[in-house]
């Protein structure tokens, strides 16, 4: 089993909207870091939910949840989908977060794991010419503060240079 690191600094979200803004920053920091013409799409993905993250809670109220966010990854024509995931994974590391690839999962995938406690993961999909699946998770944080009415983008284009 691989070693999963631990946050050096974490941030519990204090509501649901600072869990999803946090989220949306780095899915677009991300993008913003990809090549030109790459955009993240969750038209026919998950998009933005919440996900209990304590299979042993047992009450009283709402258990902890964190905010998840899946969304494809389209580049631009002539790039292979395993090149964004190498790229992703470069670019990860090149805010010093721990990147690495996970067993047990589609291959290519990074898994990198930000010191404040976000993790973001990039995995192949299955042909491999699909586009990869990217996916930013919140820590957990108190049930109570779940929103499941904030919207969420369908899709996420990259910056205007300069913005």
């Amino acid at each position: 089993m691989d070693h999963t690191p631990v946050a050096q600094s974490p941030k519990v979200p204090n509501s649901q909207q600072e869990a999803q803004a946090t989220v949306l920053q780095y899915l677009q920091k991300t993008v913003n870091g990809l090549p030109p013409g790459t955009v993240l799409d969750s038209s026919d993905a998950q998009g933005g939910s919440n996900l209990g993250c304590d299979d042993n809670y047992t009450g009283p109220g709402p258990g902890p949840t964190e905010y998840t966010a899946a969304l494809h990854v389209i580049g631009p024509q002539g790039i292979r989908p395993a090149d964004l995931i190498t790229r992703t994974g470069q670019l990860w590391q090149s805010w010093n977060v721990t990147v690495m690839e996970r067993d047990g999962f589609e291959k290519p995938n990074r898994f990198a794991y930000a010191p404040d406690g976000y993790r973001l993961q990039i995995e192949a999909a299955y042909p491999a010419n699909y586009s990869p699946t990217l996916t930013v998770i919140s820590p957990c944080f108190a049930g109570n503060l779940r929103k499941d009415d904030i919207p969420f983008p369908k899709v996420i284009r990259q910056s205007p240079p300069g913005s």
